[in-house]
């Protein structure tokens, strides 16, 4: 039985936050790469129009200017709330990208990438955290294979602790216990 559906832009935005999301929340969910931002905007809609079920839709702001952000965010959450019928959901904006949670802590990065980062660096890394890990672990691997590669369950915690994946866990559990709540 299908929980509910996470759409995100990428395979590896899925990748991530299927790496980060806690598996007991996860088992019964179904993980959709939106192939794109707009995308993924329509096959949310479409998908709480007809399937009924609860959708988290992932995508990222590309921004951190707090008015575009806000007008984004109000326009996907109008669309979506027309097409929900009262059915569930969630809109995460990633600010400014979903790359952000790799960020959570600059202790952790700096040790996966093998050097300190000056304010400078770590300043640029907050603004474009995707072009920032790309130029600091290289692109000849994917910054998922090379971060989950060096880290363990204690630092994957540390990576949790990010806003957006804990606001993903509260959303996603709310869920888990309407459904026991309604079996009852």
């Amino acid at each position: 039985m299908t929980l509910a559906y996470i759409i995100a832009e990428g395979e590896r935005d899925i990748e991530i936050l299927q790496k980060l999301l806690p598996k007991n929340l996860i088992q019964d969910i179904q993980f959709i790469a939106g192939g794109g931002s707009y995308r993924a905007r329509s096959l949310a809609t479409s998908l709480l129009a007809t399937r009924k079920i609860p959708v988290v839709l992932v995508i990222d702001a590309d921004t951190d200017n707090e008015s575009q952000i806000f007008e984004k965010h109000d326009l996907i959450n109008y669309v979506l709330t027309q097409a929900s019928s009262g059915i569930p959901f969630k809109l995460f904006l990633a600010i400014p990208q979903l790359e952000i949670v790799f960020l959570q802590d600059k202790t952790l990065i700096e040790k996966i990438a093998q050097r300190k980062f000056n304010d400078l660096e770590w300043q640029f890394a907050q603004s474009k955290p995707k072009d920032f890990l790309e130029t600091v672990l290289g692109k000849e691997h994917s910054i998922n294979e090379r971060i989950f590669s060096d880290i363990n369950d204690k630092e994957i915690k540390i990576l949790q602790q990010h806003p957006l994946i804990q606001e993903m866990i509260v959303f996603l559990s709310s869920l888990i216990s309407d459904v026991i709540t309604a079996q009852r």
